[in-house]
């Protein structure tokens, strides 16, 4: 598989400096080794390339990889358009976490070295698949972290209905309910209450954001199943977030479908990668004392 990544999509974080450096390198660095660097056209204006510069729609065309340089939000919008070619993603971390990222900047080199060689660790990961209904759009919207149904206004609670195959399920007055995939467990679900899940595994974890019931609780929920969110207008305008990238304001509130999509996302690591040693790392755990 190594050899027939040659189309490279290269993706920075368009607003740090150290990132765009990085990327203007790492084009010149993928050119030495007989591959094709790309860039998207909207972000070709922060960086000195000029190279394969393309419109969002011939980017994805033929694409072979995408490496995102940033933190996680960089990672997550790379992963946005690696799905939409269906090609795999690459992650290397400058920024915090880098939970979702494969190496450091330290590493890049060597580490994509094993990339373009095939040697790696590739997982699928489950996405979710977010529909609105009742006039909202037509298209459907997807998410490898979360999408989440909140509200703008900071004073008042939103009230939500959630429905799961069909069947009424219960009634949220809050700030609103994260839908999570296991790969979004460690984010916003984590930060409202949320389990750590680990992310090779398939599920739908529903959790409650500041709700004003103290029984409220997070929901792991079959993937098989179908959410429906009924979403009321009334004084609060609600929105939906897709990855913290997407918002949309729901002005005439309506329904919202989730479930999971019917294709994954492909996610490179190193090979030896474990999530729970990176958990520890992440999270600082102490060490057992043995």
């Amino acid at each position: 598989m190594g050899g027939e990544m040659r189309n490279v999509g290269v993706m920075p974080h368009v607003l740090k400096r150290e990132t765009i450096s990085a990327a203007e390198e790492l084009c010149r660095w993928l050119q030495e080794r007989g591959r094709n660097p790309r860039v998207l056209e909207e972000d070709a204006g922060a960086m000195k390339y000029e190279g394969n510069v393309l419109p969002g729609d011939r980017f994805i065309q033929d694409l072979d990889l995408v490496i995102s340089l940033g933190g996680d939000g960089a990672m997550l919008r790379a992963c946005a358009w690696a799905y939409r070619a269906d090609a795999p993603v690459v992650g290397v971390n400058l920024g915090k976490k880098g939970f979702l990222t494969a190496m450091d900047l330290g590493g890049m080199y060597e580490g994509l070295e094993e990339v373009l060689a095939g040697r790696y660790l590739l997982q699928e990961r489950m996405v979710l698949e977010c529909w609105l209904r009742e006039g909202c759009g037509g298209e459907p919207h997807y998410a490898v972290n979360e999408v989440v149904v909140g509200k703008r206004e900071l004073q008042r609670m939103i009230r939500l209905e959630v429905d799961i195959n069909g069947r009424y399920f219960h009634y949220y007055a809050g700030d609103g309910v994260i839908f999570s995939t296991p790969t979004g467990s460690t984010a916003y679900s984590l930060s409202a209450g949320g389990p750590i899940v680990d992310p090779t595994l398939d599920c739908i974890i529903l959790t409650p954001i500041c709700s004003h019931s103290l029984l409220d609780r997070s929901v792991i929920i079959s993937p098989d199943s179908e959410i429906e969110v009924l979403v009321e207008r009334e004084r609060v305008m609600p929105s939906l977030s897709i990855d913290g990238r997407e918002e949309i304001n729901l002005a005439h509130g309506g329904k919202i479908l989730v479930r999971r999509a019917a294709r994954r996302l492909s996610m490179i690591k190193a090979v030896g990668y474990s999530f729970y040693s990176l958990l520890r790392e992440k999270f600082d755990f102490p060490d057992s004392g043995k």
